[in-house]
């Protein structure tokens, strides 16, 4: 008859098994299937957060999981960055994501107002196609438009 020890002892076991198992399969198929967009000091946080978070929650609801995943994904000084966090700083997914913008916000790329679309105009040998092209994209990279 197994004691109470025994059958709480092969409980966490069992537990931090799947859990392994499960991140384990999970980052095999978001990196084989997905390929997921490495994150360096020179990209948007918000933008690769974004994307990971993204394919993540397709999968998997668990924060400590995709803290795990998320950080794989890190490359340069963003690894370095991740890597000088101390043990139990990061609280969440969501923490992890607020210390990650707020650290590499310098990369976020400013967004343009509407009185610059004033700015747009048409060259002088620019067809009115390629005109219209380029004022979309400029228009694109407005806020709140």
């Amino acid at each position: 008859m197994k004691t109470l020890t025994t059958t709480l002892s092969l409980y966490f076991i069992n537990i931090y098994k799947a859990r392994y198992l499960e991140a384990k399969i999970l980052k095999e198929y978001l990196f084989a299937k997905t390929s997921l967009d490495t994150n360096d000091e020179l990209t948007d946080p918000r933008d690769h957060f974004q994307n990971v978070r993204g394919s993540l929650k397709l999968v998997i609801h668990d924060n400590d999981v995709m803290c795990k995943i998320l950080s794989t994904t890190f490359r340069g000084n963003v690894r370095t960055w991740y890597n000088s966090l101390k043990s139990g700083s990061i609280l969440s997914f969501q923490d992890l994501y607020a210390n990650l913008v707020a650290c590499f916000s310098t990369n976020i790329p400013m967004k343009k107002s509407s009185a610059e679309l004033f700015g747009v105009i048409q060259g002088e040998k620019e067809s009115i196609r390629a005109y219209l092209r380029r004022f979309n994209e400029e228009m694109l990279q407005v806020e709140d438009l």
